[in-house]
């Protein structure tokens, strides 16, 4: 049995509706939560501060399929300069 990418077990997220956008702010903020296969919840969302996507779980090569979900939904703000 192959291992599902982090893109096919973000849609795969999706579909099975685990994933929650809680909140998204003017400043840019995302915040969400995504119940992952053993029942276990994770925090994630977009960081506008330091324009970091992050997520709780303890993937740590490229991007989790927690985020790829949350990606699939959103996308980070584009930051607008100010026009004098």
């Amino acid at each position: 049995m192959s291992r599902e990418s982090a893109h096919t077990k973000g849609r795969r997220l999706l579909v099975e509706g685990r994933l929650r956008v809680l909140r998204i702010e003017k400043t840019g903020l995302i915040v969400a939560e995504c119940r992952g296969d053993s029942g276990e919840v994770y925090d994630l969302g977009f960081d506008p501060g330091p324009r970091e996507w992050r997520c709780t779980c303890l993937e740590m090569k490229g991007r989790c399929s927690h985020l790829v979900a949350l990606m699939l939904v959103t996308t980070a703000p584009v930051v607008e300069s100010a026009v004098a």
